[in-house]
């Protein structure tokens, strides 16, 4: 499943250990940490639980984790 980060538009790529999930993931690259929920390989809902940082740097992977 793949997913764009709110804050930065980055694509998350979510592995099927996220197929049925609700929690929240990080965008290493803005730093931004998103509150999700899934349900069969599919995204039902997504928001911004907390904004990045200002004037960190960007990489060009993205990486998403649990968080809690």
């Amino acid at each position: 499943m793949r997913i764009n980060c709110l804050s930065c538009g980055h694509k998350v790529d979510l592995d099927d250990a996220y197929d049925d999930f609700e929690g929240q993931i990080k965008c290493f690259p803005c730093g931004a940490v998103l509150e999700i929920k899934t349900d069969q390989a599919k995204l039902k809902k997504i928001k911004i639980a907390t904004m990045p940082a200002r004037g960190l740097s960007r990489s060009r992977r993205m990486q998403a984790v649990p968080i809690g």
